[in-house]
């Protein structure tokens, strides 16, 4: 064969072998296959979604979009390979007709799309909801706090019960069916109304509750937990924020126990000055129907304005808790060995799961205004050493006062194996001047407890102001705690962080139910706010509220805001919304990052206002 020959016989080889490529190409075209996806999807959900890609050779996968609404939702990732699933991200707000597609890499030409969905707004599925929220009351400018529990069927407010103490009552109610509601939103969140009865229902409202007898809630659902809400009274008669949980059926048929349970309380003593205990409430022996508190593994610590003086180290007698009534509600009856200053204690509780109790101070001879919340330190009772938190790092959010008047605190610490404590704070009374950046903690030393899970906090310092605290762990990577300052008194909760030191922009996305609580520039009054917002991962956040401030409620209030990333998970931005005096102030804040999701807590770092906020997904 001559070399021309072989030349023109390679060259029709190759036409041969791409004629068979286009052949099998145009009778085997890429197609694109979607997943169904149901209608109505909820506001705010993640549901998976997927894309199967036939005849591909690149393999190049698919883009996803949406259309049809603005907005109309998000995808946890831009791109995906064929049978990978992505989470499809619902808006914050009902929506009708929103469209997915889904569009292949190698020829954008080809996609596919589902047919129209509709986002609905958030509902509660059927059971009992336990309830807590403290705050301020309208009628005598008092500290109040109300816990209790709603059974939800099909939609409907059923039954339910609640107690509720404030400076002038402490009052338990039923919940009336007749004239209890749940509605949605048209931010996509939900409106509670709870009747209360003066007797056995049905009877008349209790005039001293509420208006005339009817509390509203508003409610943001969480977006990765539908079981769990932030709240807010939305009503003339008080402002005050909490949270509402599915109540777990199991964890009422028995006494709480035996177990160690880390509680915080805060609110008024007997002569209407700030008071804050926390501790640890060991329920060592159940005893049949009735759980004893012997005093073994219990210890509390009290911050009383009406004394000067901080209180540590404080013990229990021999204490009870009652058995669990039909919605999960108990008493412990406490008994200080220090009765001189500490009359006995009795808290009602509601029972959230075998993990967390929401608490309200009832009719004892204590006469505080307190509530607050226990969590069970369960199996991890009594397990504590003195290094079980070495190396750790916890973030804390705590309100309160001081000497200057309404005062907030958030940090983030590591509590060093060599005792010292190192981390971030802000702080805010509306003493300072300009934007407080996240101050470097500069000295301090930490103690732990053998046994009960109580850490104590001495001498924590920026170099600018110096503070004292207790806190008390479940050992589950939850806190709460109280300052054991005679010149401030804040009480809060926190978390152990996780994701240190690897946060980024990306680490705040997607959409989180926001609760806020705070006091005005001129220290007037408390002010509450629950909503939904989405941070867009890279330097925005966008959505709305609902607000009650100076016991006028305002739905649907624009909220805008921006952050900066920093791999500690302490960020810095703005939020535009949430100033009650001035609301087209664009605030400043530094948010608390808490997990790689972003659950975060939030403080104001400017002279504005006081303000504490969470946001969070789960």
């Amino acid at each position: 064969m001559t070399f021309r020959k072989s030349i023109l016989l390679l060259i029709s080889l190759g036409m041969i072998a791409a004629l068979v490529a286009c052949s099998s190409s145009s009778s085997h075209p890429i197609t694109v296959t979607l997943s169904a996806v149901s209608s109505p999807l909820t506001v705010n959900s993640q549901t998976p979604v997927t894309a199967t890609v036939a005849n591909d050779s690149a393999n190049g996968g698919v883009t996803w979009s949406c259309s049809g609404a603005t907005p109309c939702g998000t995808f946890s990732a831009t791109t995906s390979a064929s049978g990978t699933p992505v989470n499809y991200i619902a808006p914050a707000f009902p929506e009708s007709g929103v469209i997915i597609t889904a569009t292949s890499v190698t020829n954008t030409a080809i996609k596919v799309s589902t047919p129209a969905i509709t986002i609905g707004a958030a509902t509660l599925a059927d059971g009992n909801y336990t309830f807590s929220v403290n705050g301020l009351d309208n009628a005598d400018f008092s500290l109040y706090n109300v816990s209790g529990v709603f059974t939800v069927s099909g939609g409907v407010i059923t039954a339910g019960e609640q107690d509720f103490g404030d400076y002038d009552f402490v009052l338990n109610d039923q919940i009336n069916p007749t004239g209890s509601t749940i509605t949605s939103t048209a931010d996509g969140g939900l409106q509670i109304v709870l009747t209360t009865c003066t007797g056995t229902c049905p009877s008349a409202p209790d005039p001293d509750l509420g208006v005339a007898g009817v509390e509203t809630l508003n409610a943001s659902v969480y977006p990765l937990n539908a079981a769990k809400a932030a709240i807010i009274e939305f009503d003339t008669a008080a402002t005050a924020s909490g949270e509402l949980d599915l109540q777990d059926a199991t964890a009422i048929t028995a006494t709480p126990g035996p177990a160690g349970y880390a509680f915080g309380l805060s609110g008024f003593d007997t002569n209407e000055l700030i008071l804050s205990i926390g501790g640890v409430i060991n329920v060592d022996d159940l005893g049949g129907t009735v759980g004893t508190i012997s005093g073994a593994g219990s210890i509390f610590d009290a911050n009383d304005n009406s004394s000067g003086t901080t209180f540590q180290a404080e013990t229990f007698a021999a204490s009870t808790v009652s058995a669990p009534d039909a919605f999960g509600r108990v008493t412990f009856t406490l008994n200080p060995t220090d009765s001189v200053n500490f009359p006995q204690i009795i808290l009602v509780g509601y029972i959230v799961n075998a993990n967390k109790i929401f608490l309200v101070e009832t009719s004892d001879s204590y006469f505080g205004t307190t509530g607050g919340t226990a969590f069970s330190q369960g199996a991890n009772t009594g397990t504590f050493t003195a290094t079980s938190v070495s190396g750790l790092t916890y973030v804390a959010g705590l309100n309160g006062f001081d000497g200057a008047g309404a005062a907030n605190a958030a940090g983030m610490f590591t509590l060093n194996e060599d005792g010292s404590i190192s981390g971030f704070i802000n702080y805010n009374d509306l003493s300072g001047t300009g934007v407080q950046a996240p101050s470097p903690l500069t000295g301090g030393n930490w103690a732990e407890d053998v046994g009960t899970g109580r850490v104590s906090l001495i001498g924590v310092t920026d170099g600018i102001a110096t503070f004292n605290a207790e806190i008390y762990l479940d050992g589950n990577g939850k806190l709460l705690t109280i300052t054991l300052d005679t010149t401030d008194n804040l009480a809060g909760r926190g978390f152990q962080q996780s994701g240190v030191g690897a946060f980024t922009h990306a680490s705040f996305s997607g959409p989180y139910s926001m609760g806020a609580t705070g006091w005005d520039i001129g220290e007037n009054t408390e002010f509450d706010a629950v909503g939904t917002v989405t941070a867009e991962g890279v330097g925005a956040i966008a959505g709305v509220t609902d607000l009650n401030a100076f016991f006028t409620p305002t739905s649907d209030v624009a909220v805008l805001g921006t952050f900066t990333s920093a791999s500690s998970g302490v960020f810095t931005g703005t939020i535009t919304g949430l100033d009650v005096t001035t609301p087209a102030n664009s605030d400043a804040f530094s948010y608390y990052l808490v997990d790689p999701t972003g659950d975060n807590i939030a403080i104001e770092t400017d002279p504005n206002q006081v303000t504490l906020g969470y946001f969070v997904q789960q």
